[in-house]
């Protein structure tokens, strides 16, 4: 009929083409079978095979009669053992670098993504390098019998600066850096006790 106001006829328009109503699609975490399309991450703890835990114990075990047999060879005149200086330089770097890999895979923060590879090597190698020059620098220090009060200033500056250096390669907290350059300390003054040197520290 027309507009009561205008009084022209309405028209309605017609309709151009069928209009489609779409389900609400379903979220991206679901499947047709109602579960997850994409499979989670799984966290995988690193460990040790029991391959390596053996030539790791039969390393050490070498390392401990290497450094026994060389304070037998290694004799001064006065009975002493006199190993060479750049033999026990080089013994205290390789040995830091397996104390340096093995202690951080057993130390670090399981939350968080570990080190690998080229990146894993270069921070294990400036790590070992600095524990040996710590030992290094003990040596020169010239105290061949420190007392226990003398102790008391010496060594937490050597774990200070033991702990730091395993902070900063490992991205490890405080006590367990210092943790981790005990353990290169442990080791290699158990290797100068059986090799007959002293002090072994």
């Amino acid at each position: 009929g027309p507009c009561p106001k205008c009084k022209h006829p309405i028209k309605i328009p017609k309709a151009t083409g069928d209009v489609t109503i779409h389900e609400p699609s379903k979220p991206a975490e679901s499947s047709q079978s109602g579960s997850m399309p994409t499979a989670p991450i799984v966290f995988e703890a690193e460990s040790f095979s029991p391959i390596s835990i053996t030539i790791l114990l039969v390393t050490g075990v070498l390392a401990l009669l290497a450094a026994y047999t060389s304070g037998k060879v290694f004799i001064a005149d006065s009975g002493e053992p006199s190993i060479p200086f750049l033999l026990q330089a080089l013994t205290a770097f390789f040995i830091a670098i397996p104390c340096a890999k093995v202690g951080y895979t057993v130390m670090r923060d399981k939350e968080l993504e570990p080190y690998k590879g080229r990146s894993l090597t270069i921070r294990v190698l400036v790590c070992s390098i600095i524990y040996a020059a710590l030992w290094y620098v003990r040596g020169t220090i010239g105290i061949e019998n420190p007392e226990i009060w003398q102790w008391t200033f010496l060594a937490p500056l050597f774990l200070f600066i033991g702990g730091l250096t395993a902070v900063l390669s490992f991205d490890i907290d405080w006590g367990v850096g210092v943790s981790h350059y005990s353990f290169y300390v442990i080791l290699i003054a158990l290797m100068r006790y059986l090799a007959g040197l002293h002090p072994p520290l």
